[in-house]
């Protein structure tokens, strides 16, 4: 190859800037380090996977982006501007929204009353008319069709997920938190849930999952985190591990692996 060669070959494009980042996240219970050092950052659009079993610190990692529970250290910035003190409902008006673990439907509601919550959670600036969100929450999950009166007692727990999630979407979020949205569900219910969060990427949202195994994603994620005892054993970038791969990362007692 020859230096003229070299010269014409254009610079490599920069990497895009993560809209959310955690900085050597931290977070302890009393005397319990429940994460310790976790730093990760997902693009405009992306995809981060977050993996571990019970106990591994994913829930505490979700919540501390959130702002529900507060960082013994460390640092989340949103945009690039530090968001570590800010509360978690005005991280929800600046763009974060979290689907919990259990789904967090609110019994006694109608399927169309929890997503107009979810509508008057978005700012006025980015809300946009009311029916015509719920009409594309409702494209998004045909599941919801013809619910809109219905208890959301009665759902089934696929139809739950689906709600929440809808509802987190109609609050406009820039960055999604999904905490294990596949719990409980028939495999096929989470190749449903999965197949509608596809498309988000496209329309610019961020998401950082959780779950516990490996789930039928048809984008590939930017980014995947294997969580143990609250600390990261292994990243990857663009694959992830294979379920044996999984088992021996969750049992597996040595450092860090790449």
């Amino acid at each position: 190859m020859n230096l003229a060669t070299m010269s014409e070959r254009p610079a490599p494009a920069p990497a895009p800037h993560p809209v959310l980042a955690a900085e050597a996240v931290s977070v302890s219970y009393g005397r319990v380090r429940a994460l310790d050092s976790v730093s990760f950052g997902v693009r405009s659009g992306g995809t981060v996977l977050v993996l571990g079993l019970n106990g591994a610190g994913k829930s505490t990692l979700m919540r501390a982006l959130a702002g529900i529970v507060p960082l013994r250290s460390g640092r989340v910035s949103l945009t690039g501007q530090d968001i570590s003190r800010v509360p978690a409902h005005r991280r929800v008006r600046r763009g974060i929204s979290l689907v919990p673990e259990g789904r967090g439907v609110l019994p006694g509601l109608s399927v169309r009353d929890n997503l107009e919550l979810g509508w008057h959670a978005a700012p006025r600036s980015r809300r946009g008319g009311r029916d015509d969100a719920i009409g594309r929450m409702l494209a998004l999950f045909p599941a919801l069709g013809g619910r809109l009166r219905q208890d959301c007692r009665t759902l089934s727990g696929g139809q739950m997920q689906m709600l929440a999630i809808a509802r987190a979407l109609l609050s406009r979020p820039a960055v999604l938190l999904l905490d294990e949205p596949s719990l409980g569900l028939a495999p096929v219910v989470t190749a449903d849930v999965y197949e509608a969060l596809a498309g988000l990427g496209a329309e610019g949202v961020a998401t950082v999952i959780v779950e516990q195994k490996a789930v039928p994603m048809r984008v590939t994620p930017d980014l995947v985190l294997v969580l143990r005892n609250g600390r990261v054993v292994h990243e990857s970038h663009g694959a992830r591990p294979t379920e044996d791969e999984l088992a021996r990362l969750y049992l597996h007692q040595g450092e860090r692996e790449r």
